[in-house]
């Protein structure tokens, strides 16, 4: 009995891609979404006149705006980090990578309006939502590129360990995303980035514990 032909998807989709295109993709996508978030920043619209104390005042108003931009600005640049870190271990690409890498670049591209409805209403329970489930997804999309590279066998397996901490590290951002999600909708606006920040160092320090076991006990699964 002869093996039924392989469709011209599975062919398509089975094809082994280099990574460099959508690395530079990539690169180009974190630059113009990170260039754009200082828009948001104004000089205040003053006279030349204005005495410094004014001056000041007005700034001291921009605050909010000052504040989204320095968290949007440091998490696109771990997101990128994440990535560069991502694609080390990952040899070749295939047209499942390469659309969820797509999806990942479009939630980037959201970051400066996300940035900029946070920076004017920061302390709106609806902006900091959206604000949050931008960076969940963006988070999510990369975890989830881990995943699929996994499966479909895409990683490199010449450092296992390396590899293992990079994956943990990935997931910690969805987790820490999501509990800021949970805390501004059933807590206050106010408790979104303190719960983030919680479980952040939270999983970090239970890295450092899990890896020292490791590192004692190689023989341990």
């Amino acid at each position: 009995m002869s093996t039924p032909p392989t469709s011209a998807r599975k062919l398509i989709h089975s094809i082994l891609l280099s990574k460099g295109r959508m690395e530079a993709l990539t690169d180009g996508i974190f630059a113009i979404a990170m260039t754009l978030l200082v828009l948001e920043l104004r000089v205040p619209d003053l006279p030349k006149s204005v005495s410094t104390g004014e001056l000041l005042q007005s700034i001291g108003h921009e605050a909010p705006a000052f504040f989204s931009f320095f968290v949007s600005f440091l998490y696109c640049g771990l997101l990128w980090l994440m990535h560069h870190l991502a694609m080390h271990f990952v040899r070749h690409l295939q047209i499942a990578l390469v659309w969820l890498n797509l999806l990942f670049l479009m939630s980037i591209s959201v970051m400066p309006f996300s940035c900029g409805l946070l920076g004017h209403f920061l302390r709106n329970r609806a902006a900091q939502e959206i604000y949050f489930g931008n960076m969940f997804v963006a988070s999510a999309l990369l975890a989830l590129q881990w995943l699929v590279a996994r499966k479909k066998k895409l990683l490199s397996e010449d450092e296992p360990r390396k590899a293992q901490l990079m994956g943990q590290q990935i997931f910690f951002f969805p987790a820490a995303l999501g509990s800021a999600m949970l805390a501004v909708h059933f807590i206050t606006p106010q408790a979104g980035f303190y719960a983030m920040a919680i479980v952040l160092v939270g999983l970090r320090l239970w890295q450092t514990m899990w890896h020292r076991r490791q590192a004692a006990n190689p023989t341990n699964p």
